[in-house]
């Protein structure tokens, strides 16, 4: 399972390449704007199901991708919730890769 630590590095490795890193603090509002386009991407190394289920729900249904950090799709038994459009499916899910394996 990815650690605190992972996050901080995962940050800084984005921090690179996004226009802005945003933590808001809510793993609905992530999903919701995610859905809605205001976000590229949501990535939460560590949740709960009853904080992610009804946003997972509206993220995929306006077309995100939505796995778990190992890039397998999304489930109750996820350890992680990343929420991404499908453009930058691949890029995102690299550097999560890499930032996990260093």
């Amino acid at each position: 399972m990815p650690s605190p630590c992972h996050s901080e590095r995962l940050t800084e490795r984005l921090a690179h390449d996004a226009q802005r890193v945003r933590m808001l603090g809510s793993s609905a509002i992530d999903l919701a704007w995610t859905a809605e386009g205001r976000l590229d991407a949501c990535i939460r190394l560590g949740n709960k199901p009853w904080d992610t289920s009804a946003g997972v729900l509206i993220a995929r249904e306006a077309g995100a991708r939505v796995l778990d950090h190992d890039g397998s799709e999304h489930s109750e038994q996820s350890r992680s919730t990343i929420a991404v459009t499908p453009a930058l499916e691949v890029g995102l899910m690299e550097a999560v890769r890499a930032t996990l394996v260093d």
